[in-house]
């Protein structure tokens, strides 16, 4: 395994569909593209697992906005690709983008034991399958961290979906926007969800997923030039995806949970309007 990820990938704002999309960005366009993938901040809930809402959108959905937002076109997005297809899209591609569930991904600490969408890029290389993955987080079952690998063709999953990636020519920085439904039916499922455990669990990866999604936002805002008074409202985002951590390890082991944890989902996206709302330019 080598270090892979550009140093400009800032990779501990990104998700795990967002990351490798990122790498791409800014190889195809120089350094910083990435960021413009928090150009919309969004708070519209789906139905999500165990009959919970959630804030995670279709990763196919999500590499088609993000492309867009990056300057990027998906060519011939490719569905349910088995490992011989995969092989056969690198060898007439400089790198593939491919989406897979993550229980079948040796170099993930999840493999055999949680299934979720992962991307990862793959490129054809004399000993195999060249696989990139930029994702950067700590896991139930140790660190998940940037690296690149080399497999047989075999070991690699079946793709969800999968596409070569092309640079849009004349691409112009997207605008800031915000679509933020309000969170009261959000917090409130979660609340009456009659199953604590599964709810906690559900919460945890949202808050993760909502933090990294503000922190990025506000970098991109930052990035065009705003001052946003934002540095407090993502610390209190950080601490609350640790509280969530920490109020689904307790509940694991039978222990009372934080009662503030709610109230401070609802408090924060509550406030997410002011702290990022978007105003026009002084004169």
């Amino acid at each position: 395994m080598t270090a892979t990820a550009a140093p400009s990938v800032r990779t501990g704002i990104l998700d795990c569909v967002q990351v490798n999309l990122a790498v791409l960005a800014d190889r195809l366009h120089g350094p910083g593209r990435h960021l413009a993938l928090g150009a919309r901040l969004r708070f519209e809930p789906r139905p999500g697992p165990d009959g919970l809402p959630t804030v995670d959108p279709a990763p196919e959905e999500q590499l088609r906005e993000g492309a867009a937002l990056v300057g990027l076109r998906p060519d011939a997005v490719a569905h349910r690709v088995p490992a011989h297809a995969l092989r056969a899209m690198a060898e007439r591609a400089p790198v593939v983008y491919a989406v897979a569930d993550s229980y079948a991904m040796p170099w993930l600490p999840y493999a055999g034991r949680a299934h979720m969408e992962h991307s990862f890029l793959v490129g054809a290389h004399p000993d195999g399958a060249e696989v990139e993955d930029a994702y950067d987080n700590e896991t139930a079952w140790g660190p998940a961290r940037p690296g690149r690998w080399t497999y047989p063709w075999d070991r690699l999953p079946t793709a969800s979906f999968a596409c070569a990636l092309s640079p849009v020519p004349d691409h112009r920085a997207p605008r800031p926007l915000l679509r933020l439904d309000d969170p009261a039916a959000y917090v409130e499922a979660y609340a009456a969800h009659p199953d604590r455990l599964a709810a906690l669990r559900r919460l945890t990866a949202e808050t993760w997923l909502l933090t990294r999604a503000r922190h990025l936002h506000a970098a991109y805002r930052e990035q065009l030039g705003e001052r946003l008074d934002a540095a407090d409202h993502l610390r209190r985002w950080d601490q609350l995806t640790a509280t969530a951590f920490i109020a689904q390890r307790r509940a694991e082991r039978g222990r009372p949970v934080p009662e503030a944890l709610l109230p401070d989902l609802a408090s924060l996206l509550a406030a997410d309007r002011e702290v990022f709302a978007v105003r026009p330019p002084r004169p």
